[in-house]
């Protein structure tokens, strides 16, 4: 055939063995040289984007088995009530204005203090403000279960609007 010109048979072999070089270093550099907060971090920002994205397996995931809370939930009825949210709300915006992490000295539990703006996007094109800015301040506890850090407690420092209900 005039004017096809077939590669070398290793032309691909070598930018493929680069970006496999690349990703494992990637790899390497996340699990050695990533702080246990910079994990907590992003464990954080992860739930953040599967409340937006209203994915509730992802945030299922992050839920410890031992979750308890000073308003009576468990693991099961915390995911239920977060299915609830998912089916009154047609979407989120979460912007966490800020992130206090403590670490306990076991560093298997951390206290994470976050003051975010979250609002609710309704069917009928309203939004609801759920959190807001330092009203919006809020404490997650965090236990480390197989190597993975997981939500074992949520605590409101202000009122809690969700779903059309004042909740203090």
């Amino acid at each position: 055939m005039a004017g096809y010109s077939q590669g070398k048979p290793g032309t691909y072999f070598w930018p493929i063995i680069w970006a496999i070089g690349l990703f494992l270093a990637y790899i390497l550099f996340q699990g050695v040289f990533v702080s246990e907060k910079g994990r907590i971090r992003n464990f954080i920002l992860q739930g953040k984007r599967a409340v937006e994205s209203k994915n509730i397996l992802s945030c299922a995931a992050m839920i410890s088995a031992e979750y308890h809370d000073k308003y009576g939930n468990d693991r099961g009825s915390l995911i239920y009530l977060t299915r609830q949210a998912f089916d009154y709300y047609e979407g989120f915006f979460i912007n966490i204005e800020s992130m206090d992490i403590a670490l306990e000295a076991d560093k298997k539990h951390a206290d994470v203090l976050i003051v975010a703006l979250v609002l609710g996007q309704m069917q009928n094109n309203n939004s609801e403000r759920i959190l807001e800015g330092e009203k919006g301040k809020f404490r997650v506890r965090l236990i480390r279960e197989a190597k993975k850090w997981r939500l074992s407690e949520v605590e409101f420092f202000g009122p809690l609007t969700i779903m059309g209900q004042n909740i203090s």
